[in-house]
Order: C-alpha cells, then sequence, then structure tokens
C-alpha cells in the first residue's frame, strides 16, 4: 500500500513536471514574440512566474532549455504524423504525404520556429534547439529518395544524391517561410506548389 511519503514524493514530482511544462510554454510564447536575445533564463523565470533557480535547476542552462523546447514543440506539432507519412507502403503516396506534413508542421509553430531558425548561426543555443528540430531531415529525406529510385518512380535523370538534395532544400523551414511570409501563400497554397515542384522534379 503506498505511504504517505509515497504520496508526496508523487505530489513533488507532478508540481515539478507542471512548472517544468510551464517554463517550457512560457519560453515558446517569448520565442514568437520577442527579439531573441532577450529570451534569457531571468527573462523566462519572470514570464513563466517561477524563480530563476527553478529554471536552472530543471534544464541547467539556457542552451538546455532551449533544446527541451525544440523537444516540446515537436510534440505539439505532432511530428509523429510526418514519420508516419513517410513510412506509407507506395513511395509516391509516402513523399505527397511529407509535403503536405512538413508544411502543417511548419505552420503549427511558425514564430518560435523562425526565432530559432534566424539564429541558429549566431546563437549557438538556438543552434542546439534547431539540430534537435532538424536534425533528422537530411536522412529522412534520402530514405524517401531511396524508396522511389528502389519502386522505379524516380526520374532516371536524376540521382538519389541530386535528388535528396532537391528534396532536402524543398522541404526546408526556409524554404517553407519564403513562400509563406515574403510571398504572402497560405498554408494550402504552400502545400500545393511544393508538392507540385516536388513532383514535378523527381517523378518519373
Amino acid at each position: 500500500m503506498p505511504t504517505v511519503r509515497t504520496y508526496r514524493q508523487r505530489g513533488r514530482a507532478d508540481a515539478a513536471a507542471e512548472r517544468r511544462q510551464t517554463v517550457l510554454d512560457a519560453t515558446i510564447e517569448m520565442l514568437a514574440t520577442e527579439h531573441l536575445p532577450k529570451v534569457t533564463l531571468d527573462a523566462v523565470a519572470r514570464r513563466a512566474g517561477v524563480a530563476r533557480s527553478t529554471v536552472y535547476v530543471q534544464f541547467g542552462s539556457r542552451a538546455g532549455l532551449f533544446e527541451a523546447v525544440a523537444e516540446r514543440l515537436l510534440v505539439r506539432i505532432e511530428f509523429d504524423r510526418l514519420a508516419a507519412a513517410v513510412g506509407l507502403a507506395d513511395p509516391r503516396d509516402a513523399l505527397r504525404a511529407a509535403m503536405q506534413e512538413s508544411v502543417r508542421l511548419y505552420a503549427a509553430q511558425r514564430d518560435a520556429s523562425r526565432a530559432l531558425w534566424s539564429w541558429a548561426d549566431l546563437d549557438p543555443d538556438a543552434g542546439r534547439a534547431m539540430a534537435v528540430l532538424d536534425g533528422g531531415r537530411a536522412e529522412g529525406t534520402r530514405h524517401l529518395v531511396r524508396r522511389l529510385a528502389s519502386a522505379g518512380a524516380l526520374r532516371r535523370d536524376l540521382s538519389v544524391a541530386e535528388a535528396s538534395d532537391a528534396l532536402y532544400l524543398l522541404t526546408s523551414f526556409e524554404t517553407f517561410d519564403t513562400l509563406h511570409t515574403e510571398r504572402g501563400l497560405g498554408v494550402v497554397a504552400v502545400t500545393e506548389r511544393l508538392t507540385t515542384m516536388v513532383e514535378r522534379l523527381l517523378l518519373a
């Protein structure tokens, strides 16, 4: 039978988990609205309504906080849907579904993602967060292109390397943001435009 001590330990663990989520959500809100250098441990603690020491104990550093934010964003945008799309039986269907899901997930947390992406080369902490958010995309695009090639669906005049590079470029946040923000296209229009480009470029 659980003891009073066990209940207290569970209560403390639940409270710590709740504070952690509060800090992560506060950080995401700040990334979406503030200049990234202003997103410091002190500023996040104030926004979350907790002590700075709480943020430090939970995450260790600003870099640790940003990495945890990236993981939280992956949950928020339902990244597993993209993985499921890539795994569809027909690689042509997988390509179309992956394009749709990549645009959807970029749009889901566009402002916070844009802050991290735009500072990734200048701020090491943002760079570590982007490594979490974008780290598997290169291998994912290569895997999908290899499936297309094995199924005879890849254009014969394209090598796997060339096709992988093209798909990597067209599925990047930069490409999405250029069409969505700079060109003013809605999410549906961006999805249709990129899918058409990819299919014309890659498929036999």
